[in-house]
């Protein structure tokens, strides 16, 4: 189509040249790995971090209330060492390592690492000592005033008292020096050991209920059957202290107690102690 002056056919009207970077803004930009969405990159000029790099946390300085040389110490006699000995390696603390060299010198004939060694042996073993006689003197005077206080009581007609550790059991020997305690001598460990016991006496009960009943798991060996729930009962009983175990007449005539129950009263007794149990369980 040509004008009417008779000029050449009219085209697009170009406009005005690009610069270099609009000419690069225009280009396919292909998003891909290492090319992120250009509307999720950082604009130039602006940091990607404004608040700037985080401060490191001040370490805080060692106070003397710390006690730094007991720790630096510690850490030190137990560091493991290697060493070889007879052809091997091995590790040890450093403190063992230091005295197993102390006694190969004395062994060689070093009279300073023989004197040093019979006198640390010496010292350890009069500690150890001394601590022996401190328990046996203190476990004695429990003993003596539990003994006191139970007595008094019986006489003047009152319950037991609660002690703990309990006078029976206390265990003393005098001619070896040696005294410990077989029982609890907490209240943590007292009701574990009352729980124990009400365990061994719901095992009799459902022994006697098994015996009169015919049913109930059984233990078979070589011919011969044992009740499950008495086995557990006398297992149990073997781990408690001496004054809380149950004589083999006690136990038989607990038995026979559980057994002059009618069956109701049986039944509905084991439900109550299962349901007890399961509450100290839970």
């Amino acid at each position: 189509m040509t004008n009417r002056s008779g000029d050449a056919p009219e085209g697009p009207e170009e406009g005005p040249a690009l610069t270099q970077n609009e000419q690069e803004q225009h280009k396919v930009y292909d998003v891909g790995y290492g090319k992120p969405p250009q509307t999720t990159q950082f604009a130039k000029g602006r940091s990607g971090n404004p608040r700037g790099r985080p401060k490191k946390p001040k370490v805080a300085p060692i106070r003397l209330s710390d006690a730094p040389s007991d720790m630096f110490l510690q850490t030190e006699i137990y560091r493991p060492v290697t060493v070889r000995e007879n052809g091997k390696t091995f590790q040890l603390p450093l403190m063992q390592a230091l005295l197993r060299g102390m006694s190969m010198a004395g062994l060689k004939g070093s009279r300073l690492s023989q004197q040093y060694l019979l006198e640390l042996a010496a010292a350890a073993e009069e500690r150890h000592f001394q601590s022996k006689v401190e328990r046996y003197k203190r476990l004695a005077a429990i003993k003596h005033q539990g003994e006191k206080q139970m007595a008094e009581h019986k006489r003047r007609g009152l319950p037991p008292p609660q002690l703990l550790p309990h006078p029976d059991d206390i265990v003393l020997k005098p001619e070896a020096g040696e005294a410990y305690v077989n029982g609890p001598e907490t209240p943590e460990e007292a009701r574990r050991y009352d729980d124990a016991v009400r365990c061994r006496n719901y095992y009799l009960l459902r022994a006697a209920h098994s015996e009169k009943t015919g049913a109930g798991p059984k233990l078979r060996h070589e011919g011969q059957t044992a009740c499950l729930y008495l086995v557990c009962a006398a297992t149990l009983d073997k781990f408690l202290p001496g004054r809380l175990r149950l004589p083999a007449d006690k136990a038989a005539w607990l038995i026979c107690d559980f057994e002059s129950l009618s069956r109701r009263e049986r039944e509905a007794r084991i439900g109550t102690e299962f349901a007890q149990l399961n509450a100290i369980m839970a």
